[in-house]
Formats: C-alpha cells, structure tokens, sequence
C-alpha cells in the first residue's frame, strides 16, 4: 500500500472497515433480535484509524411504520486533516456502511463528536432529521437524528436503565441531570412511589415531559433548577431518596447555572451531596462518560451526615452490553449504598 497516496489509504481503509462491519452486523442483528433489542452499536471505534461510531435506530412514525436509520459519529481526531479530504472519506466510509448494513445512503446521517467543551456536545449539526418514537424493553421514547450530536437517548446506558426498573418498586427516585427523563420513564414503569427529574433544561424536561405522556404516565416531579442547588435545598429540608442516579455531563457551563461544572473536579462534591439525600438502605447509581476518568475511594465521604455507612462498588463489567466494547469505553458506572457501618 502507498501511504503516501489518500485514494489507495481511503480504498484499504474501506475494505477493513467493511469487513468488521460486516460482521459485527452478522452477529449483533441476531443478537437483538433475540433479546428484543431495537437500537444497538454495530461499530465502536473498533479500528483506531477509523474513529467512527455507528447506531442502529429502528424509529417509528406516527403511523406506525418502521425503518431503520444509522447515526453515524465521527470522534475528534488527534490530528488535523484537511476538510475536502475528510468529506471524501466519510462520503466513503458512509456508502460502505450502507453496502453492508442493507440501509439506503440517505438514512445514513452522520455528526462530529468533539471533546465535551461546554454546550459543544447539543449544537445542531446541521444534518437532515429523522424524527420519531423508539422502543426499548417495553418503554417508547422520542428521539430526533441528525438534528443535534445527541439523540436524547444513551445506548450504553440501555443495562442500567433496566437495573433502574427492577429496583423501583414502591420506592422513591430522583434523578439528576435527567436530560430527556429516560431513567424517570423507567423508574415509573418499575413501580416507583415517586420520581423526581431535576435538570436546567426547559426543553429537555419537555421532552422528558412527553416521553412520560408516551408511555401513558403522569409527568410530575419535573424540577428546573441547578443540580447543586436542589441537593442543598433537599439537605437541609431533610428530604431523602430511596434510590438516585447521578449521570452527569463531563463539562457544562450553562448561562443558567451559577458555575461551571467540570466533572473531573467536581464529582466528589455532587456524590457526597447526593449520599446525604440517601435514606438508609438507599442506593446511589453514579455513571461518567469521560475518557481518563479517575474515581478514589477517598473522596468519598465514609459516612452520611445521618450517619450511615457508605458502601461503594463498581459496576461497569455488568453494565456493558453486547454492542459495547469491554474495557475501551469511557462509560463507567460506580454503586453506593446508605447502611450501617463504614466505608467498603
């Protein structure tokens, strides 16, 4: 192969990148289908000179009919490339995901996924849309391709939201950062007594407001207010959850926020306000999304201010499906628990 020539680097790029493609597809389709899975990951970076992610979306219209859409996600190289160049080669690479997956070219949307730099991640793209009603285990959701970075909807998270479910029961949720509610969805749907959402966003409570509607649920609980703000508040008022999930962004610096929040620095903080909102007994689900990710036990606090134990173990083995790659993704989740005793 002559490196030194883009077409024949683009050509042998395709043909490997169709190949794992190929196969992945072979198998994860069966795979879904078995366990009545809708949307998957079918290429997660696999090759790292192909920093490319492909979704499988199976949206729904309002008239019932199905199709399947691909989002296609370009990961923020290392390196500059010159911008001709780059659109040949996802024009390229987007003709042989179409070619192997069976979907039209023109359902095939793609976006830029850049490092996480304030309000970056939830600009539009500027890609056409396909708008409609997914389905994951039993439970509809809105989601809109190509119309922002993000969907509205974490495929990763898909184990963690069944968790969620099978807890809930008779308890209380509360969810933080809850963008388009989906964790509240399935919380209501696992039986919860109540279910607090709390996030900055207008327009993603509405959302999280729908999808609730969706699924033939009352929308209460819906909270726009700062996530530090609200646990304080909750702190002093004595106010405690059975169950919390904690799942927020790497940075955000919102206008409508008193700070900026950068995870990396800030975690500790927000779990230890959240393990004070813990009744006894209760759980706290924390997931990050960020690459280098460091997580110490010692930042945590060993007791609550009511004075139970906190019990700390991390999940992510069990929380990673079939269409995510084991030990490469920056998707982690951590399990506190509110008990008697001390750190654990």
């Amino acid at each position: 192969m002559d490196a030194a020539d883009p077409s024949v680097k683009q050509d042998y790029q395709r043909e490997i990148f169709g190949n794992r493609v190929r196969k992945k597809f072979k198998h994860l389709k069966k795979w879904a289908r078995r366990n009545g899975v809708e949307c998957f990951r079918v290429f997660d970076r696999d090759i790292p000179e192909i920093p490319l992610a492909l979704d499988i979306y199976r949206i729904e219209d309002g008239r019932g009919r199905k199709e399947d859409w691909v989002l296609m996600s370009l990961f923020e190289r290392p390196y500059g490339k010159p911008e001709d160049e780059e659109e040949r080669w996802l024009a390229a690479m987007k003709d042989t995901a179409s070619l192997c997956l069976g979907i039209p070219p023109e359902r095939i949307l793609w976006g830029m996924r850049k490092r996480q730099r304030g309000a970056a991640q939830y600009e539009p793209t500027g890609a056409a849309q396909a708008a409609g009603i997914i389905r994951e285990g039993g439970a509809a959701f809105r989601v809109a391709l190509g119309a922002y970075v993000d969907t509205g909807f974490f495929l990763e998270q898909r184990k963690l939201r069944a968790l969620v479910r099978s807890e809930s029961m008779g308890k209380e949720v509360l969810n933080l950062f809850s963008y388009t509610c989906a964790f509240s969805v399935f919380a209501a749907l696992g039986g919860a007594r109540r279910v607090d959402s709390v996030d900055l966003s207008n327009t993603y409570l509405e959302t999280g407001r729908r999808n609730f509607i969706l699924n033939g649920l009352s929308p209460e609980g819906l909270h726009r207010e700062d996530v530090s703000a609200f646990l304080s508040r909750s702190a002093l008022q004595n106010r405690v959850w059975d169950l919390i999930i904690l799942d927020p962004p790497v940075f955000s610096n919102s206008k409508m926020s008193p700070g900026v929040l950068d995870l990396r620095r800030d975690w500790p903080r927000l779990v230890n306000a959240c393990l004070d909102c813990l009744g006894e007994g209760g759980v706290l689900y924390f997931s990050v999304h960020a690459k280098k990710f460091r997580f110490d036990p010692g930042a945590v606090q060993g007791r609550t201010t009511r004075g139970l134990g906190v019990h700390i173990r991390e999940i992510t083995p069990s929380m990673t499906s079939e269409d995510f790659a084991r030990g490469r993704q920056p998707y982690r989740v951590w399990r506190f628990r509110a008990e008697g005793g001390g750190v654990h």
